[in-house]
């Protein structure tokens, strides 16, 4: 059996976080498969990978207000207006030939995409012709769904919300028994704590702030603020941002870390810490809300965690601040075992929400599919049956 999984770009994001876990759950249940994670435009055009990330980083720094009108007009309006669909339409040629060659190399069983880009090129193949004729999966990454998205010619959808689940048995009319509510995928190793570390720590509240894989999260004036603060310590994922990293390290009650790539070690920093700090990214608020780590979001991109930050708050998921606020707000709940106890209530409905883990949804593919999947791959041969058309 070989499934390919589609990302976007060759740096780590959210997209790359979630095609690792669904890797590591299907290599778990089925070890002798051969799993491939491929970042699509990279595979497109290294060149062209490069270009766009450059564009989209320096567009979200420097332009945040424009980024964030382009998202709204665009990325969540399906219409033939869309200038976007239409630029995707006509440059959709070259990158559909890019799928059908990646498709007759590697001849998949299933092909699986944690990017709307992707999904919407095989969503045209599929549209037009048979020439796509392994099982297909949507995995989406943030708790709301865009337009870009292809979602009626999709399969199986792993959707992060009952509400994106709705929509798209209600707006779209696709099945609900190929649609499942598995929350935004996560590592295994996040929804276990280390038995070890005391439930209760005395002194200082140890607070953690992750801005992201860039080390986005918030500006100068709040790590000013940090510093000044005498009843906290912070731990500050720096991801690949080096300049920050090298401005905290003689700060006081400061710790910074360049970013980790080792999950058992972040699993640790999340059991050892009070709260969390950080953008209303999918991948990592998810993370956090299984480790049930009262959530402070001080900052946003313009885009789709504009939109994660409006699902957050009216769960009541999250904790919400302007950055002109003073920062001793912070303090004060962290300090409220009642606030903190709203919070923590909230991110146990919703984790009692959800319908499926993945080792379930890999047995109802099967099951949907009428395939006969190998349960004992260790001790017998490899299947090459496991989710062919049917």
């Amino acid at each position: 059996m070989k499934i390919v999984i589609l990302s976007m770009f060759s740096v780590p994001t959210g997209h790359t976080k979630v095609a690792e876990v669904l890797r590591n759950s299907l290599s778990q249940e089925y070890p002798n498969a051969e799993i491939k994670i491929i970042d699509f435009l990279t595979f497109s055009s290294s060149l062209l990978e490069k270009m766009v990330s450059n564009i989209y980083y320096k567009w979200i720094r420097e332009s945040p207000e424009s980024y964030k009108s382009f998202y709204q007009k665009v990325m969540m309006k399906e219409s033939d207006q869309s200038v976007f669909l239409k630029s995707i339409s006509r440059f959709s040629p070259y990158f559909e030939n890019k799928v059908l060659t990646l498709v007759k190399n590697e001849k998949p069983s299933l092909l699986m995409c944690t990017h709307s880009f992707p999904s919407r090129i095989i969503g045209k193949i599929k549209s037009q012709s048979n020439n796509l004729t392994c099982k297909t999966v949507n995995v989406y990454t943030d708790f709301f769904v865009n337009d870009v998205w292809e979602k009626e010619q999709i399969d199986y959808h792993l959707v992060s919300t009952e509400q994106v689940k709705q929509k798209l048995v209600t707006e779209h009319r696709i099945s609900p028994d190929r649609v499942y509510y598995t929350g935004i995928p996560v590592s295994e190793v996040f929804k276990r704590k280390n038995p070890s570390l005391p439930l209760q720590r005395k002194g200082r509240k140890h607070v953690l702030v992750a801005g992201g894989n860039s080390g986005l999260c918030m500006g100068k004036n709040v790590f000013r603020d940090f510093s000044e603060s005498k009843h906290l310590q912070f731990s500050v994922l720096c991801g690949h941002n080096h300049r920050l990293y090298r401005s905290l390290l003689e700060k006081p009650n400061i710790t910074p870390y360049m970013y980790i790539e080792d999950l058992e070690r972040l699993n640790d920093i999340y059991d050892s810490v009070d709260c969390i700090i950080t953008k209303p990214g999918g991948v990592t608020i998810s993370e956090v809300l299984h480790k049930q780590i009262p959530v402070f979001i001080f900052a946003y991109l313009p885009g789709q965690e504009e939109f994660n930050l409006t699902y957050l708050l009216e769960r009541n998921l999250v904790f919400h601040f302007d950055e002109k606020e003073p920062f001793s707000s912070l303090e004060e709940i962290l300090y409220d075992p009642n606030e903190v106890q709203r919070k923590v209530e909230g991110v146990e409905r919703y984790l009692s929400s959800l319908q499926y883990g993945l080792p379930e949804v890999w047995k109802k593919i099967q099951v949907n599919t009428r395939q006969k999947f190998n349960m004992n791959p260790v001790d017998q041969k490899p299947s090459s049956e496991i989710f062919l058309s049917g």
